[in-house]
């Protein structure tokens, strides 16, 4: 075989290894192309704010600034009804439990000036909620205020019956004798919310230099009248509380510490409580 047809050989022996070479590297090419699949295009994520609770929050409790933080969200996990600005849940309270983090809903405030109804969210099932207004100094002078836990003294008057039916000496039918008794009917109740009616003055009393709590002259003055105030009770407590008041009784608010979880052993003071406990029946 003469060299001229040995290179002609060797020449197409190549180009049918680079043609297999071409098309092995094809199907290389195809299989990888089908194992990573179709590209992946990313979408841009339309966020949008709102406001969701910075701790752990419970049913009843009034919202602060530093309760309250705006996030933002994907607009399609966002409920039409959830709150977008923090000034629209300040100073409102929540009608449900929450956790950090959760977004707030407008359905979830209470706000303590509506008069729809919304103070009967923060109640428990078994408890209703009273009306109570004692009339006393404590409440003239706007001392107790919301979530105040509180005391209520009663002074009040009971017939009691004798034991003798009839006088001995005179024959005649035994009256029956009036008592006063003054005892705690309650202790340790939550002051749920107030009745107010605010009034407000055109100027203030004070001079070049105020003392606390004074007004510059000329300042509007507001003064807090305390209507009632709303107690959460068992019913049967506020049956209680309800016979007391329509039969007359003398009701006084005392305030206790805000940690105070004591139960005083009190003893009802009667005539005969205050003559032996001071010693009157020894007297000359």
């Amino acid at each position: 075989m003469s060299n001229k047809i040995k290179a002609m050989l060797i020449i197409f022996a190549g180009i049918i290894l680079v043609g297999i070479g071409v098309f092995a590297s094809y199907l290389l090419i195809q299989r990888f192309q089908a194992q990573q699949g179709p590209e992946i295009v990313q979408e841009e994520v339309v966020k949008t704010d709102v406001v969701a609770v910075t701790r752990d929050l419970f049913l009843g409790d009034t919202l602060g600034a530093a309760d309250l933080e705006v996030i933002s969200v994907p607009v399609e996990v966002v409920p039409r009804n959830a709150v977008t600005t923090v000034e629209d849940a300040v100073g409102k309270f929540i009608k449900t439990d929450m956790v950090q983090g959760e977004m707030l809903l407008t359905h979830n405030l209470a706000d303590p000036t509506n008069k729809n109804g919304d103070l009967s969210f923060i109640l428990a099932d078994d408890h209703v909620l009273f009306a109570f207004s004692p009339a006393d100094l404590m409440t003239q002078e706007d001392i107790v205020q919301r979530g105040d836990i509180v005391d209520i003294f009663a002074t009040f008057q009971k017939e009691i019956e004798q034991e003798d039916e009839i006088d001995p000496q005179t024959g005649e039918p035994v009256e029956p004798e009036t008592r006063t008794f003054t005892l705690d009917t309650f202790q340790r109740i939550d002051v749920t919310a107030l009745v107010v009616d605010i009034i407000e003055e055109e100027e203030g009393g004070g001079g070049a230099e105020l003392l606390p709590g004074q007004t510059a002259e000329g300042d509007p003055v507001q003064n807090v009248n305390i209507r009632a105030y709303l107690l959460a009770l068992s019913p049967q407590d506020a049956l209680i509380l309800k016979h007391m008041k329509d039969t007359g009784a003398v009701f006084d608010i005392v305030l206790r510490a805000p940690t105070s979880t004591l139960e005083f052993e009190l003893t009802p003071v009667t005539e005969e409580f205050i003559i032996e406990f001071y010693g009157l029946d020894i007297l000359p």
